[in-house]
């Protein structure tokens, strides 16, 4: 990819994790990142011990705090009694993408185009991970920011995805083409449908926004685009689920 950028890491918005299950899989995987576990004062139940125990083991201050406090930390995050100060996530650059190619054999990658509701990104993300993708791709000013209710949607995946923001994601599916990745669309007005092509060559899957789809320019860029059939009276699926419904569906190919 000659045309990529020179390599920067990309600071991305969040400083809080909130939940058992999300405290838990951020304190295993990277217990470095974390600064402070603050648990809700009096806590009890073996899931809140477990996470306490992990701060411990990795000398990770653990400071009781009121609940209250807890809730307006989280805001509209379900906290279940738990709440990680952490250094801000950080997304990976197109530069660091070129380097990874060069080591997978026949990737699978996502790319989402301006996915703006965080619960939608972070379900992406979790459908991501459990497929096996390589890599997810997004764009830097058209995705919601990777916030604690990010984190806590994806389950988790957001600690173990290899995830890569771009300036320019028109320019980034043009290089990967270059690379000899097939790039597709999704859309609900192509008259392909997702299982009719093949996807056991190296592919980037492109998901647009939840109003308006794909863009114009990143739609012009695909080499095929292809549509999930309905057979009730909704005209579409949440853009989440039809991750997963495609994402799935090539995993499928792989691996039979």
């Amino acid at each position: 990819m000659a045309s990529l950028k020179v390599r920067t890491t990309v600071s991305i918005e969040s400083n809080i994790v909130c939940g058992i299950h999300s405290a838990k899989s951020f304190l295993s995987t990277q217990p470095d990142k974390v600064r402070r576990v603050l648990v809700a004062e009096n806590y009890h139940g073996a899931k809140l011990h477990e996470i306490v125990t992990l701060a411990k083991q990795n000398r990770i201050q653990t400071k009781p705090v009121p609940r209250s406090y807890l809730d307006r930390l989280a805001a509209r995050v379900a906290h279940q009694g738990v709440v990680l100060e952490v250094r801000a996530f950080r997304a990976h650059s197109d530069a660091d993408l070129e380097d990874r190619l060069e080591h997978w054999k026949c990737p699978l990658i996502l790319a989402l185009d301006s996915i703006q509701d965080p619960r939608n990104l972070g379900a992406c993300l979790r459908s991501a991970e459990g497929a096996g993708v390589n890599a997810v791709i997004v764009g830097k000013n058209r995705s919601a920011p990777l916030t604690a209710v990010v984190h806590k949607t994806s389950a988790g995946a957001l600690d173990s995805i290899f995830l890569v923001e771009v300036s320019n994601l028109v320019r980034c599916l043009s290089n990967l083409k270059e690379q000899g990745c097939w790039v597709v669309g999704a859309s609900d007005h192509s008259d392909t449908q997702y299982t009719a092509i093949n996807y056991r060559d190296p592919t980037v899957l492109v998901i647009g926004g939840e109003a308006k789809g794909l863009r114009r320019l990143t739609s012009e860029i695909c080499d095929q685009i292809v549509s999930i059939p309905m057979y009730g009276a909704v005209p579409s699926l949440n853009v989440a689920v039809a991750t997963g419904v495609i994402l799935f569906e090539a995993t499928r190919q792989r691996t039979v």
